[in-house]
């Protein structure tokens, strides 16, 4: 089978149009017309049928299920000459997440330097969601990503490495900086200052707000991990973070939630699952989970 005729019966089958099928790979309409002809000889089944009067293309039954096939088969393909690219090369195609890459990659860059491992390593900087998608798509061979719950998916593998709670951040002025802890029912009625939408942050929120039976006022929101634990300082509004995004310089008061069954900040390793690991990624994989170790929570 050609996966030329492949790709001109995926777009024929989308435009609907012989004319513009052939325009969008610069052809002409016979080789359309041929390419369908020798895939429907080849799989001895009609895939189209031609409505006269409109001038449409339109599927059979047949054409509507190889047309899934086939979208599968190109996707593959397109992955695999990816991945078969990045053999050539003594890199490794690593996504990283801000949060992760920002307060706990500095620690694993030291440690895999220790094993001559971090001069292969080519980062894409993203967050989880976005890094997620490009393991999918082929793009990256490996990936840190960030969650609330263990990361299932029929592509893609992902191992849990460790895990952070998340706390609540308020400015050392604000009256429950005196406390311990809080029960999330106690800030019904606080203004929050969050990260925004793309981070596990606002996930977690709506996770502890759901039983404590109301929706947080959210008053800002930022992708600026520093501008929130700023503006948090400055008495604006309160923050949630993980405990991972705090350090002892910060010049804001974590506070411990009392509640039950709380979410956790989940660092898990992600490759796809059909990749065949080379020494390479096999040792940077073994060195990865070795040194989460060295680092507690």
């Amino acid at each position: 089978m050609n996966f030329r005729d492949l790709n001109y019966f995926v777009a024929l089958a989308k435009l609907k149009n012989y004319t513009a099928a052939a325009q969008q790979f610069h052809v002409s309409q016979p080789t359309i017309t041929y390419a369908i002809k020798r895939l429907e000889k080849e799989l001895q089944v009609s895939l189209l049928q031609r409505d006269q009067s409109h001038r449409q293309i339109e599927l059979t039954l047949a054409g509507q299920q190889f047309f899934q096939h086939a979208k599968l088969i190109l996707h593959e393909l397109t992955i695999a000459k990816q991945e078969l690219a990045s053999t050539k090369q003594a890199k490794i195609r690593f996504g990283l997440p801000p949060i992760i890459g920002t307060y706990y990659f500095p620690h694993l860059a030291s440690y895999l330097a220790q094993h001559n491992l971090i001069q292969h390593l080519n980062t894409t900087e993203a967050g989880s969601a976005a890094l997620l998608d490009q393991l999918k798509a082929g793009k990256l061979d490996m990936a840190l990503l960030g969650s609330i719950q263990p990361l299932t998916d029929q592509v893609v593998q992902a191992q849990v490495l460790t895990n952070w709670p998340f706390k609540l951040i308020v400015s050392p002025q604000h009256p429950l900086a005196k406390q311990t802890q809080v029960s999330f029912k106690q800030l019904a009625t606080e203004k929050f200052i969050t990260l925004q939408e793309g981070f596990v942050h606002p996930l977690a929120l709506q996770q502890l707000a759901k039983p404590a039976g109301f929706k947080p006022e959210i008053i800002y929101t930022t992708p600026d991990i520093n501008l929130l634990k700023n503006m948090v300082a400055q008495n604006i509004g309160i923050g949630f973070l993980t405990s991972l995004a705090l350090t002892q310089t910060d010049t804001i008061v974590p506070l411990k939630l009392s509640d039950n069954r709380q979410p956790q900040f989940l660092i898990s390793l992600a490759y796809r699952q059909n990749q065949t690991q080379s020494p390479l990624k096999k040792q940077l994989f073994a060195q990865l989970r070795k040194g989460f170790t060295t680092m507690e929570v």
